[in-house]
């Protein structure tokens, strides 16, 4: 299987969540700190400098203030870190970003296939011989409930204290619905055209399948009849083999298409061992 991996975007991203973790928690500490002015400088010893006598009159707000203000900063680097960062997977040994545990399920496909992680309109993309499957991928543990086009997740304590660190369950086929309409357009330009002028492309008529997939393992699931697949990382493989019975896209077509894609990729690798598509 071929990988075309944007890791520039990854590692932006991984980045962005540490250093806002790193800010919600200095922030938390200027709290901390201003909780113990009245120790430090009683309000009967005005004190004489500035910035000092500023802490000294507005200690109370500035503790107040640093508690959900770094509160949010970290929740929302959490958010990014647990998107972009490796982290241990439950039940096993494996330490992985999302997207390499996507990679993971779909080990072993030969190089008719090509995964797509950040670098092209959606998401995550597999192309081959099944057409093309785009992912919505949660990672977060818990329970899900699908009926329909309707995505619930059960409330719980533990969930509240995490609302801005988890990824949330959503919609996934919503979120995926406009994924599949920038990439169709994509696929729609002709070829030395630009996209939007009436004519359609080479690969208009390839199909898209929107797909969502569970990877953490502690994720309980509840289905009833969801419009769009919803898979858990031992199901993917199989599901792929599936679509490309179905599909039944010729050779050629299906290399053109992995080259298209490819081509209008933003993948960068700069590590020399990633700097070409690998077979998985």
């Amino acid at each position: 299987m071929k990988l075309y991996r944007n890791l520039q975007e990854i590692r932006r991203k991984e980045t962005l969540g540490r250093r806002l973790s790193l800010t919600g928690l200095l922030i938390l500490f200027i709290g901390l700190l201003a909780s113990f002015v009245p120790s430090w400088l009683p309000p009967d010893q005005p004190a004489t400098n500035s910035l000092a006598r500023f802490i000294q009159l507005n200690w109370t707000w500035i503790s107040f203030a640093a508690l959900p203000l770094g509160f949010i900063f970290a929740s929302f680097g959490s958010y990014f870190i647990n998107r972009f960062a490796r982290r241990r997977w439950p039940g096993s040994r494996i330490i992985a970003r999302p997207d390499e545990m996507l990679e993971r399920s779909m080990k072993g496909f030969d190089d008719k296939y090509a995964y797509f992680a950040w670098s092209l309109p959606a998401n995550y993309v597999l192309a081959g011989p099944n057409g093309i499957l785009v992912f919505a991928v949660r990672s977060d543990k818990g329970r899900v409930t699908v009926q329909g086009e309707r995505w619930r997740e059960p409330f719980t304590l533990g969930r509240f204290f995490t609302v801005f660190a988890r990824e949330g369950v959503g919609n996934p086929a919503f979120e995926l619905e406009e994924q599949i309409r920038k990439l169709r357009a994509l696929l729609n330009r002709p070829a030395g055209e630009v996209a939007g002028n009436g004519a359609t492309g080479p690969f208009a008529n390839i199909p898209i399948e929107p797909v969502a997939v569970f990877l953490n393992p502690e994720m309980q699931l509840t289905l009833e009849n969801p419009v769009i697949p919803v898979l858990r990382p031992d199901q993917v493989k199989d599901f792929v083999r599936r679509k490309a019975r179905e599909a039944k896209l010729s050779n050629a077509t299906v290399r053109e298409l992995t080259d298209y894609l490819a081509q209008n990729s933003r993948y960068q690798q700069p590590a020399p061992a990633e700097a070409q598509p690998a077979k998985a």
